[in-house]
């Protein structure tokens, strides 16, 4: 349309036109630049009701329309011939048709895009978060799909871990049921049978008695244990640094377990390499490894050995605690680290412990800035963390 007013300014000014003409040129000019506009607004008020290849061929056929009227108006007021009129006539016409049947194909193109997007959310609204638009492509349409499939593989993911976290709660849930109701029905049975007055001689009062104050301790470290990995969960565990020798830490640890391992004839060894410095939190670095040794005495069987040993590899000083129990199967390397997990029956709760102990030290070596992990060997269970070294 703006190229059929401008041709015809053209004209208008070529063959130098009386004023009048100009007048009626310019009023033809004007409205029919304005009916445009006013389609175009209407158009637009309206383009939520109608369909989008409508919506072309629309402004198509309005503005061959305006060119024809414009057209008109030069041939009234005899700017062209009668030859040169019928001519532009015909090739009018035949834009109309050149013009309208390729937008209306790409109107129907697009449409078809966008309800094939359009049926893809109404899929992912109905729960089908596999759902895909295949081809989207890359102009605008095609970075709208684009985003809906980014977002749909982000709920996609978001309800996976929802799931994984509702099972884990579930697990835990029964787990912290299942260890809290053995020392508690013990309890109970024990101090039931010292007030029905079962047993008389002051031996085996003491016995009971003694029965229920390690099922006590039991519970209470239960408690403390699930209260340490909430504070490690909630991202609440506050750290002391300090420069210390993780090799000193390790001889402490060493000879506090001395008792326990001589008691079960298991040799507890410890090699040392030297300049290990760390920045860390000494109470709870040394949790780490009362957990990893207690993870060890509890499988590793008589006239076995636990072996310490530290090295720096990486800028880290690596700690490993091997025993020569019966090790942990490889489908379970990645899960030990898991709260409650116990793994196979030949590391199960006959063993004791709550299965919270590497869950909790995991989460403090992260919070150290380390990482800790299952170390492969040929025999027993190898279990390595890294503390970065002091600067």
């Amino acid at each position: 349309m703006a190229a059929t007013m401008l041709a015809t300014g053209a004209a208008a000014a070529m063959h130098s036109p009386p004023a009048g003409d100009l007048s009626v040129m310019a009023v033809s000019l004007l409205g029919t630049a304005g009916l445009g506009i006013a389609t175009a607004l209407v158009v637009r008020r309206i383009s939520h009701r109608i369909s989008f290849t409508a919506q072309i061929v629309t402004f198509v056929v309005i503005a061959l329309a305006l060119s024809v009227v414009n057209v008109g108006v030069a041939a009234g007021l005899m700017f062209l011939s009668r030859h040169d009129l019928e001519v532009l006539f015909v090739l009018l016409a035949f834009s109309v048709v050149a013009t309208a049947g390729p937008a209306f194909l790409m109107g129907r193109h697009t449409g078809r895009r966008v309800s094939e997007i359009e049926g893809a959310t109404q899929r992912v609204a109905d729960g089908d978060l596999a759902t895909r638009i295949l081809d989207p492509g890359t102009d605008e349409i095609g970075r709208i799909a684009g985003a809906i499939d980014a977002m749909t593989a982000k709920l996609e993911l978001a309800e996976r871990r929802q799931v994984e976290n509702e099972a884990a709660r579930r697990e835990l849930f029964a787990a912290i049921s299942h260890d809290l109701r053995t020392p508690l029905a013990a309890m109970r049975a024990t101090i039931e049978a010292l007030i029905d007055g079962v047993v008389t001689d002051d031996t085996t009062r003491d016995r009971y008695l003694a029965t229920a104050a390690a099922e006590i301790r039991r519970a209470s470290a239960l408690i403390d244990d699930l209260f340490e990995l909430a504070t490690i969960d909630a991202g609440e565990l506050r750290l002391h640094f300090e420069l210390l020798n993780v090799e000193d830490l390790i001889a402490e640890a060493v000879d506090a377990f001395q008792p326990q391992v001589s008691q079960k004839g298991i040799r507890l060894e410890f090699e040392r390499h030297g300049g290990c410095s760390v920045q860390a939190d000494a109470q709870r670095l040394g949790r780490v490894l009362y957990n990893l040794l207690q993870n060890a005495l509890r499988h590793t069987p008589p006239d076995g050995s636990i072996v310490l040993s530290t090295q720096v590899v990486d800028g880290a000083v690596e700690v490993v605690v091997r025993d020569t129990g019966e090790g942990i199967p490889a489908n379970d390397a990645d899960r030990v680290f898991e709260r409650f997990y116990r793994g196979e029956k030949s590391r199960s709760r006959e063993f004791g412990g709550s299965g919270l102990g590497l869950s909790i030290a995991r989460g403090i070596v992260q919070a150290h800035g380390g990482s800790i992990r299952v170390q492969g060997g040929s025999t027993g269970a190898a279990i390595a963390f890294r503390i970065p070294v002091a600067s």
